[in-house]
């Protein structure tokens, strides 16, 4: 299978919840997915959270956040086929939106889902275009 295939799903894999974060990464770029507490952090600033809504999202994150980085694992060890990987993302994405969707109020998961659809888009075009593909150190 060709490795820019299998390192640019496995880049968008790791992107598929929080892909708000791609677009502050240059393309190309090696570095781990965000953290719990960074995707908290970028909620909290992007979407004016209140204290209580800081404390109730963070535990939701953290699971997903977790549950990802399974996911992401079990690609990398072979143990998992993209189809399902693909499948398995797609469920733990409806489940933290349905989770969050009792946190954040109406206008706030309105922009939440708009900031992960723009970051799905920056990050998409900058593969496309080539700067997805500098995964080949391995």
């Amino acid at each position: 299978m060709n490795m820019k295939i299998f390192y640019a799903f496995l880049m968008a894999l790791s992107f598929t919840t929080m892909p708000v974060f791609a677009q502050d990464q240059p393309p190309g770029d090696d570095r781990q997915p965000p953290s719990a507490d960074e995707i908290v952090a970028k909620m909290q600033s992007k979407l004016n959270l209140t204290q209580d809504q800081v404390t109730a999202v963070t535990p939701i994150i953290e699971k997903y956040s977790s549950k990802r980085e399974d996911l992401r694992q079990q690609m990398e060890d072979g143990t998992a086929d993209r189809d399902s990987m693909r499948s398995q993302m797609k469920d733990l994405k409806e489940q933290e939106g349905q989770e969050l969707s009792q946190v954040l109020s109406a206008d706030q998961m309105s922009q939440w889902k708009q900031m992960m659809s723009q970051g799905h888009k920056h990050h998409s075009d900058s593969e496309s275009s080539g700067g997805g593909s500098n995964a080949s150190g391995n």
